[in-house]
């Protein structure tokens, strides 16, 4: 399975922060001083060519203050050394909540997720990771969310895997085979609420 942890701000539903006053918090300096970030679109579904998808956006910092790192798609496990972009990954999306705990708050399945950040025209919007949208799941923020099966892997509290300093997470290490099996099962045996389309 080729699987991608991506951390962002947290917000209730990632359709806009000027659409229903959802403002993104617990997202880092930029986000605290501007009140806004490239993840604000996450769970909003675009028309696309025709087709109906998510593009995703996570930030991956800059080394040098100037230029944006790439997102290293060959540290998924069975990707290609070279590769710009890779398909079928499942990209699982993480953020703190005010509760201070690192929660996942929706996934998307079968996902493109390209090395560089890309620009969709039509839309004005940046992105790494795009999606079908009927296979990508917003989690309710209503409580689901906080609920044990659904906390996010931390270093700090794995110890010996989860998210680091990086707001990306590769999880090649053998210690998170059972959280990784744990949570696989749990998202696909997940028949509960999509808020992807909520509210409309």
């Amino acid at each position: 399975m080729k699987i991608l942890f991506c951390k962002t701000a947290h917000m209730r539903y990632y359709k806009g922060v000027n659409e229903f006053n959802d403002k993104p918090y617990n997202g880092g300096a930029f986000i605290a001083e501007n009140g806004y970030g490239g993840e604000e679109y996450n769970f909003k579904v675009f028309d696309v060519n025709g087709s109906k998808k998510c593009l995703g956006f996570v930030e991956t910092k800059s080394t040098n203050g100037k230029n944006t790192n790439q997102l290293h798609i060959e540290k998924i496990s069975g990707c290609k050394k070279n590769a710009q972009k890779e398909d079928d990954v499942l990209v699982v999306w993480c953020a703190t909540a005010d509760t201070n705990e690192c929660v996942i708050v929706g996934w998307y399945k079968n996902a493109t997720v390209y090395r560089s950040v890309q620009y969709d025209e039509n839309n004005d919007r940046d992105y790494n990771v795009v999606a079908d949208a009927k296979d990508c799941v917003l989690l309710p923020d209503n409580g689901t969310r906080r609920m044990l099966k659904w906390r996010a892997a931390t270093a700090k509290r794995m110890r010996t895997y989860g998210f680091g300093q990086s707001l990306v997470w590769y999880p090649v290490q053998k210690e998170a085979e059972n959280y990784i099996n744990d949570l696989l099962e749990n998202i696909d045996d997940f028949n509960g609420e999509n808020w992807l389309n909520y509210p409309e």
